[in-house]
């Protein structure tokens, strides 16, 4: 693995990025909430003429002030260090009404720039205890103590990374706490910077809960706003803060706190697979992100006419509100009613300026969110892929010792640990042959000495070593010329078995609706169904001969063609009958005399005789049984307790039951491989009873479908557990 550059640990600067992109997205808003109360509270303190002449004093002021010495500047600085705002303005107005005498003595045009005493013009959001001064000193003083939080959790990993950079010994201690609490880098810094933004909204509830009176409503207003704003700028900067550690963590980090043989697997305590994840969190910010700062600020823009308190709209102000289409909407009325403007809102002409100025700060902001949430999206999946790529180039090259770093805990890092593990067996194969060349060497070189000074025999050694070089890649060659052979007539005798089976149209001609699951566990399967159409009835069997592959396809074939046989030369087709002579058949060509020593080969069968037009069905079983669904039910029909072959009891004739079908009923032929399935949690057999309940589920449906439930519930009943036997199911519907 190449040597990378050994970054630096990012803590102060990803907690000051994060809470500068905070208060670009909170404080654009907050101006734009008070700027437009700014008229209510104007109103509040006393109206528009005093609004007039608190400006008018504000000018002559700042005329006499600017006409003032070095001393007098320096006398009311002072002042205004000292704290006293209102001392300040009076000063101010004392110099004024001395050097130009332009300023009224009278107390009603004074400037009243301070907290106010008055109960009805004070506003108590903005008082020295008010919530908000309550709120911002409380987030500026948490604000401090998270950064101190921080600072103390992060400052190992700042050391741990200072170290290796400079090359000195890292105690064995700070690299356990380092490698213990990487992962949980992310979260926890995520917490430490957010929590203050968390425990002024809870503050913010509490207070709009228990203090804020209905005297205060705009106050109460704009604090609401406040709220909900926080909390959206709170899930971003966790969003921003998770995000940009978890892509430091896992790309620049990992590699070196962990060592090479450690990332060869995955180091994490979970395997999330969070790429849709990412991504959709992703798509969602750059999807809603812009689309809400533009909707929230349209809609803090709009007014509602209601709020004109006027009585009727004039044609003007009508057709100011709906431009052209004023006529349209006032034809045959000369001015609109008051109870019409509900309806309406505007925005008027300052607030659409700072409407537009915050959109295009929010968008500002935004952009910047966007930006680093894709590029850290994007170099968390590419970055791991490419190293992927190269290390796949380099071992098809020959460099069977390159390994990449499992650096994720989703798909991507499973891929990594799947590359490792294959490269790991090849370098192992390779390292065993090399192994094996060179042990040969040494053999060779120690009959080369032992030829030097035998030269009688140094002919016959050579050709002795050649000899066996020759007949060892002849073996080699021959092993594989064999296994390829067997594989090839295992897939021959595969062809062989599928063509013996009965051609899917014979069922097809008699039956409208059925299904056969067959699902060999090797190659050649041991289970195998029939059918056979002969005097207007339909004669179908499932089979499961002892064993499964080569030996079990063998067996099956004996079964396929003895029934054949049988069938044709039978007159009454009987079922029952049809069984015991295909017994005699099997224990004949198996030359089976009931000794112990000898193996107890057999065949487990079902076999049903089917009068199509008569509506009716003889059934007889060897170990297999039928299941007949009707009305609800499952109507278990067993089979005789003895196998088609030679049995330790004495043969007894196979029963014969004969049924009387009706239309809907389903009639199920099976082996015991759909049953004893091992799997589940326990790694148990999945048994006859959940079976015949999920028959019973699925019966309304039709019986394609029933196949495609019966083989996903088998799947994920199995798991990753081998399938330990053939599984033959057979459905048909009346």
């Amino acid at each position: 693995m190449e040597q990378k550059s050994i970054p630096k640990f990012y803590g102060l600067r990803i907690y000051l990025s994060s809470m500068m992109l905070y208060f670009f997205l909170v404080f654009p808003f907050i101006g734009f909430i008070i700027f437009q109360y700014v008229p209510t509270f104007i109103e509040k303190r006393g109206g528009t003429e005093q609004i007039s002449a608190t400006a008018d004093s504000l000018r002559a002021a700042y005329d006499s002030i600017a006409e003032l010495g070095e001393e007098e500047i320096d006398s009311i600085l002072n002042l205004a260090i000292q704290g006293s705002i209102d001392s300040l303005v009076n000063k101010a107005v004392q110099l004024e009404a001395q050097s130009a005498d332009t300023l009224s003595e009278s107390s009603d045009d004074r400037i009243l720039i301070g907290p106010q005493t008055d109960d009805e013009d004070s506003l108590r959001m903005f008082a020295e205890k008010g919530p908000f001064s309550r709120y911002f000193i409380l987030l500026f003083l948490l604000l401090g103590v998270s950064l101190l939080t921080g600072f103390l959790f992060n400052r190992p990993f700042k050391r741990f990374f200072r170290k290796k950079r400079r090359k000195k010994e890292i105690p064995q201690k700070l690299h356990s706490f380092c490698k213990k609490r990487l992962f949980n880098v992310p979260m926890v810094n995520s917490i430490i910077i957010t929590m203050p933004n968390i425990v002024v909204i809870i503050f913010s509830m509490i207070f709009l809960v228990s203090e804020v009176s209905v005297e205060a409503e705009v106050e109460r207003s704009m604090f609401i706003q406040l709220h909900y704003l926080t909390i959206v700028a709170t899930a971003l900067e966790f969003l921003f803060i998770l995000y940009w550690q978890k892509h430091r963590v896992h790309i620049r980090y990992i590699d070196h706190i962990y060592s090479e043989e450690e990332l060869r697997k995955q180091v994490f305590k979970k395997k999330r697979g969070g790429i849709r994840n990412r991504l959709m969190v992703a798509s969602g910010i750059t999807t809603f992100l812009p689309l809400l700062i533009v909707m929230v600020y349209l809609i803090l823009s709009l007014t509602s006419v209601k709020a004109l308190e006027l009585e009727a709209l004039s044609n003007e102000q009508r057709e100011v509100l709906f431009g052209p289409w004023s006529d349209i909407i006032g034809i045959g009325k000369d001015e609109t009613s008051a109870e019409d403007n509900d309806k309406f809102f505007y925005v008027n002409a300052i607030d659409s300026i700072v409407m537009l100025v915050g959109i295009g700060n929010g968008i500002l902001v935004s952009f910047i969110y966007l930006l680093l949430f894709v590029r850290w999206t994007n170099q968390d999946i590419t970055r791991p892929i490419k190293e992927l790529l190269s290390n796949i180039r380099n071992t098809r090259g020959g460099d069977t010792e390159r390994y990449t770093i499992v650096r994720t805990d989703d798909e991507i890092g499973e891929l990594a640990e799947g590359y490792n593990e294959m490269t790991e067996k090849i370098h192992n194969y390779v390292e065993n042959i090399s192994a094996m060349n060179r042990d040969l060497e040494e053999k060779v070189k120690e009959r080369t000495r032992e030829v030097v000074e035998q030269k009688e025999e140094i002919e016959t050694q050579k050709e002795e070593i050649e000899a066996q070089l020759d007949l060892a890649t002849l073996q080699r060659d021959t092993i594989s010329n064999q296994k390829e052979l067997i594989l090839d007539s295992i897939r021959y005798a595969e062809r062989i078995q599928s063509a013996i089976l009965p051609p899917v149209h014979i069922l097809k001609e008699h039956l409208s609706d059925h299904f056969i699951l067959y699902k060999p566990r090797d190659i050649v399967s041991g289970d195998y169904y029939w059918a056979r159409e002969k005097d207007q009835k339909l004669l179908i069997a499932v089979a499961d001969c002892t064993g499964h592959g080569v030996p079990g396809g063998f067996l099956s074939m004996l079964g396929i063609a003895s029934m054949n046989e049988i069938v044709n030369r039978s007159r009454v087709l009987n079922p029952g009958k049809i069984l015991e002579q295909l017994r005699e058949v099997v224990i004949t060509s198996l030359h089976q005399t009931g000794s112990r020593d000898e193996a107890q080969d057999g065949i487990e069968i079902a076999l049903c005789v089917i009068d199509l037009k008569k509506k009716s069905m003889e059934y007889s079983g060897a170990n297999r049984p039928l299941y007949l669904v009707r009305d609800g039910a499952v109507e278990h029909i067993r089979p005789n307790r003895m196998p088609i072959g030679i049995y330790e009891q004495e043969p007894v004739p196979f029963t014969n039951h004969s049924i009387k079908l009706k239309k809907g009923d389903s009639i199920y032929l099976f082996s015991d491989g759909y049953l004893d399935q091992l799997g589940g949690p326990l790694r148990k057999t999945y048994r006859a009873i959940n079976f015949r309940k999920l028959l019973l589920e699925i019966q309304d449906r039709p019986m394609g479908e029933q196949k495609v439930i019966l083989m996903e519930k088998m799947a994920a009943w199995q798991g990753e557990v081998e399938q330990i036997d053939d599984v033959l199911v057979m459905g048909i519907r009346i």
